[in-house]
């Protein structure tokens, strides 16, 4: 009687594992289906943007060729998805003429634009540097341009 008890309860433990492991395959097969989504969009959106880091001297910096879209949506991009930091004080929208912004806020002192016929400069000056943002209109695309100076 005692060896059937036995029996019993380790059948129901061989059971019970049988169905942990089964459950655990069941979440690892839906993880890849997730990341080949998250592959195609990055391949995506490396189709429409050429980049390459450039060394300068005192700083880095980083340029890119954004291929079929304009300035105002490249402008937002910086914006939206915090390519620079501190891009929340960026105005709302690109200034029609060149301007200076006072922010003075987390090391920020000013934000400069100067706006010339398809191309967008904007100087970030900090307590310790400057972070330039060029975005330039070149017929079908725009070449983004982001350097770090320190002082």
């Amino acid at each position: 009687m005692k060896k059937i008890t036995c029996l019993a309860l380790l059948a129901l433990l061989f059971v019970n594992c049988k169905q942990t492991n089964s459950n655990e395959e069941v979440k690892s097969e839906t993880k890849p289906t997730d990341t080949t989504a998250v592959v195609k969009e990055e391949k995506k959106a490396e189709e429409k943007e050429d980049c390459k880091d450039i060394e300068v001297e005192m700083g880095s910096g980083r340029e890119c060729i954004l291929k079929d879209t304009d300035l105002a949506n490249v402008y937002q991009n910086i914006i939206k998805n915090k390519e620079v930091e501190e891009s929340e004080y960026f105005l709302s929208a690109i200034p029609n003429e060149s301007k200076s912004v006072e922010i003075n806020k987390n090391g920020l002192i000013s934000i400069e634009y100067q706006i010339t016929k398809d191309k967008v400069a904007i100087a970030m000056n900090y307590e310790g540097g400057v972070t330039e943002v060029t975005l330039e209109k070149i017929n079908n695309t725009v070449k983004r341009s982001i350097y770090h100076y320190a002082d």
